[in-house]
């Protein structure tokens, strides 16, 4: 099973890297809330691309309010429930590689705001 989760990684890693790469140009961090948007722009805006891309890949995606969403599998009664976020503290100063909201990958790493946490592992 492990090799199975390894090559499924390796085989789709471009994919994912385009994916986290969307997602991070997006300043998704906290702003005014907003008629139908209650952290602001930014996280409504991140949160309707990742649901998008999770559609896109076959999965059931529900927005709810620009809260929360959720991607689901299948209609089964028991699930595996991952939890991540896709907002981010502010991008700050100091960016040495790349700004904070200019995902690049070099050296075999991937720079922006949210690479880690939480926008990769989301895409993970």
């Amino acid at each position: 099973m492990k090799k199975l989760i390894e090559d499924y990684f390796e085989q789709n890693k471009g994919l994912m890297i385009r994916d986290i790469m969307r997602l991070v140009r997006i300043k998704s961090d906290k702003e005014e809330a907003k008629a139908g948007k209650p952290y602001g722009d930014g996280p409504a805006e991140v949160l309707a691309a990742a649901l998008e891309m999770a559609s896109e890949m076959g999965f059931r995606t529900k927005n709810y309010d620009n809260y929360v969403g959720a991607i689901d599998f299948d209609d089964q009664k028991n699930k595996l429930d991952i939890l991540a976020h896709l907002d981010v503290v502010p991008g700050g100063d100091g960016w040495s590689v790349t700004e904070p909201f200019n995902p690049v990958v070099k050296d075999g790493r991937l720079y922006g705001r949210g690479t880690i946490d939480d926008k990769g592992p989301a895409v993970a």
